[in-house]
């Protein structure tokens, strides 16, 4: 359901927006969805994993970055800041 709420904001993607704007919009309108009612979650080690993993899909994406580009998470959370 996040997913689809991150591809329905195209503007995301084309980078028509500046880069704090766009990242912005993602902790409001797509971490919002991700993560609603996670109060209520009961988590275990790899539950905490995938918000993890969908957060790297975003800025990716965003960044147009491959899952073939041999480029770590650190470094794609120093591109977006």
């Amino acid at each position: 359901m996040a997913k689809e709420a991150f591809n329905a904001r195209g503007e995301l993607l084309r980078g028509t927006l500046s880069k704090e704007l766009e990242q912005r919009m993602v902790k409001v309108l797509i971490w919002s969805v991700a993560l609603y009612a996670s109060e209520t979650w009961n988590l275990r080690n790899d539950d905490v994993k995938r918000p993890e993993a969908y957060e790297m899909w975003i800025w990716r994406k965003m960044e147009n970055i491959s899952w073939s580009d041999h480029i770590t998470n650190e470094q794609v959370l120093t591109m977006v800041g």
